[in-house]
């Protein structure tokens, strides 16, 4: 039934040296964090040309968790679990929500915060999070005769549609999460990734304001298999608003929104753009709650 089939090898580098050498030995194995995305893909095996895996999952510095006065430090095999382990006084609430809504618990007790970043043909919410909270991510290049890094914001990691713009032996090693945090925050989902990706939506949106007038405003929106959008015109727009936001403000951004979407010539379904448009509406709605219950 499987003639021709070759089950692949499995390598299991336990440093980072170990992990340069695997790579330089085996350039077309697969890097595998916790495993959830590949083992959900229904072609991944069997297959005639089943690449090898390179486990990350013995490499100590990947695992690490770093506190400092100013971030925190996540090593990328570090699973959703224990970063929800770490608690709401740490997290920002936008995270936390996020990463409960990441799968069942059996999931997150696998699936680790790089390897949700790293999906290839599917953005997972957290992408999205980690962007508004700009959040920064260290990459490491590991095919190159010394391993060079760099850092880079989420937001550069994917392109409109949501592709991965990480070369092919570039790997995440650390997510640095600032402790600031804005007076307003909010995280809507709808839809199954997994089942649904053609209906899902996900939102997440901050803002600072200063005597009811905003400072900062971002928000970004991840569609499974419909991209990755941060509109910096309308959250431009947004800044220097007084609050709360009039009813025909709010339909003019949204309005906005739903224009660019379309204009980002990306595969959005009709019920995706909807479902868009009215969490904007929603997240604006409650902004303007409150900011009316601070007065």
């Amino acid at each position: 039934m499987y003639e021709g089939i070759r089950s692949p090898a499995i390598h299991v580098p336990k440093s980072m040296t170990d992990l340069l050498s695997a790579t330089s030995r085996f350039p077309n194995a697969i890097y595998w964090a916790g495993g959830t995305y590949i083992m959900s893909r229904h072609d991944y095996y069997p297959t005639k040309d089943s690449n090898d895996i390179i486990s990350l999952n013995e490499i100590p510095d990947l695992k690490r968790i770093n506190r400092t006065d100013r971030y925190l430090e996540i090593g990328s095999m570090v699973t959703i679990s224990q970063l929800l382990q770490i608690g709401k006084q740490v997290l920002p609430d936008p995270l936390t929500q996020t990463l409960q809504a990441l799968g069942t618990r059996i999931i997150r007790n696998q699936a680790t915060i790089g390897g949700s970043l790293c999906t290839g043909d599917l953005r997972l919410a957290i992408s999205g999070t980690l962007a508004v909270l700009r959040t920064e991510i260290e990459i490491k290049k590991l095919d190159a005769p010394r391993s060079d890094s760099r850092w880079i914001t989420t937001g550069k990691l994917y392109d409109r549609s949501g592709a991965l713009t990480l070369d092919k032996h570039e790997m995440i090693t650390r997510v640095r999460i600032g402790f600031d945090r804005e007076d307003f925050s909010i995280f809507l989902s709808a839809g199954n990734p997994m089942y649904n990706p053609q209906e899902s939506v996900n939102l997440a949106l901050v803002c600072s304001y200063n005597q009811s007038v905003i400072t900062n405003f971002r928000f970004c929106f991840t569609m499974p298999t419909g991209g990755f959008h941060q509109f910096q015109d309308i959250e431009v727009l947004a800044r220097g608003t007084m609050l709360p936001f009039s009813p025909n403000h709010i339909a003019r951004l949204a309005k906005m929104l739903g224009e660019a979407i379309d204009n980002s010539h990306v595969t959005v379904s009709l019920l995706q753009k909807e479902r868009a448009k009215r969490f904007f509406e929603v997240a604006l709605h409650q902004l303007n709650t409150q900011s009316l219950i601070e007065r």
